[in-house]
């Protein structure tokens, strides 16, 4: 029995070391070692057409000032093209983007009878015809050099999507936001070093690039957008690439319950998405299907051997002793008592970051691993509600 729950522990105990120590650490080795930059394209190339789609529900709150930051782009209008799919929304969402279109003739609005977002951003992109596509949410804004920054990315030929580096601005202080501005930090570090090497594999919806020629649509819409594109494009062959000068900036109104079951969609969607591809089910076919099993696949399950160490810890602790064991199972419990008492100042509006952060990142965990399992058992995604309106009352429209 005991030799049963030691090897259940070092087995936990090496996933969780790997996915968030020593994968990192061998990324960041390998771009020191033989780091791969952006290759500059000729002084004299001509801009490339660009295409902004986005998918819209019931977003009256934040269109304006997308639409705003949208004119205000520092780049040549006969280039530019911002197709909007409003997926039947029932506020003032269509109202103010007619009027934006009465002031640029470049924004469209495309209406939609519920379709979902995939179903939307996907059918828009495949109306455009410029050489690259913008994929975008209503709650992020860009640097008004962000287009041009774009191209310049592009001017390598072996880049067939560029990831775009988020700054968020918190309306209030919660452990949702305090922790994901701490996860966001190490997710970013890991992705300019994946780029470095070769090509991310971690997306920023908020905007995400692609070359015209890398586009491929897909077949099963329950996928998660981004997930599904950069996946194409690193299978491919094509770069992923993490630019940190292109910045693209969200208010945050989550909370550390809405922000959990954010985290829970993302892991159905991935589920989804990373289970449709054969070249990712297996980490030793590929280098991408090895950065999917390291970045995302073992990360998004963690939370299972997570609290396998902390339930065979104690007991090897108490059975067998030892500093090791003391240690873990010290920290296995101080952890979860944290979570519990983050839990409770949660309820109370006390921000304490001590114990946020441990709170953030267990719910986070717990929110992938819980995605995962319900799509394995339960299936996909069809339709979709912004998550920013989850907390909202329904005269705001939620559904």
């Amino acid at each position: 029995m005991m030799t049963a729950i030691t090897i259940l522990f070092y087995l936990s105990v090496s996933w969780l070391v790997y996915v968030f120590i020593a994968y990192p650490l061998l990324i960041a080795l390998l771009a020191k070692l033989r780091p791969r930059p952006l290759r500059s394209g000729a002084a004299d190339c001509p801009l490339p057409s660009v295409t902004i789609v986005l998918a819209a529900y019931n977003e009256e709150r934040l269109i304006g000032a997308k639409l705003q930051n949208y004119l205000e782009l520092e780049y040549p209008r006969h280039l530019l093209r911002f197709m909007i799919g409003s997926d039947n929304s029932t506020d003032r969402t269509d109202e103010i983007i007619r009027e934006f279109m009465a002031k640029d003739p470049t924004i469209e609005l495309h209406r939609f009878s519920r379709r979902g977002k995939a179903r939307i951003v996907f059918g828009l992109a495949d109306q455009a015809s410029s050489d690259l596509i913008v994929f975008t949410d209503a709650d992020g804004t860009f640097n008004s050099d962000a287009m041009t920054i774009i191209a310049r990315c592009f001017a390598d030929p072996d880049v067939g999507g560029v990831v775009a580096r988020m700054i968020t601005i918190d309306e209030t202080v919660n452990a949702g936001n305090v922790g994901e501005k701490s996860y966001a930090g190490m997710e970013d570090r890991l992705r300019a070093n994946e780029s470095l090497v070769w090509t991310t594999v971690g997306p920023t919806g908020q905007c995400f690039a692609v070359r015209r020629g890398s586009y491929v649509p897909p077949q099963n819409y329950s996928m998660s957008d981004d997930a599904y594109l950069v996946l194409n494009i690193a299978l491919r062959g094509k770069r992923v690439w993490f630019e940190p000068s292109l910045l693209i900036r969200e208010i945050n109104r989550r909370t550390l319950w809405s922000e959990t079951g954010r985290r829970l969609r993302i892991g159905r969607q991935s589920a989804v998405t990373l289970l449709a591809f054969p070249g990712t089910r297996f980490p030793w076919r590929s280098w991408v299907g090895f950065q999917i099993w390291s970045h995302k696949l073992l990360r998004h399950l963690a939370s299972i051997p997570a609290v396998v160490v902390f339930l065979t810890s104690i007991p090897l602790a108490l059975a067998v002793g030892g500093i090791g064991y003391y240690a873990v199972a010290g920290f296995s419990v101080l952890w979860f008592l944290a979570v519990a008492i983050g839990l409770l100042l949660e309820r109370l509006r006390i921000n304490i970051p001590a114990v946020q952060y441990p709170t953030f990142f267990t719910l986070m965990l717990l929110g992938l691993t819980a995605g995962w399992i319900r799509t394995l058992f339960f299936g996909g995604l069809t339709t979709w509600t912004s998550p920013r309106l989850e907390d909202e009352p329904a005269s705001k429209g939620t559904t």
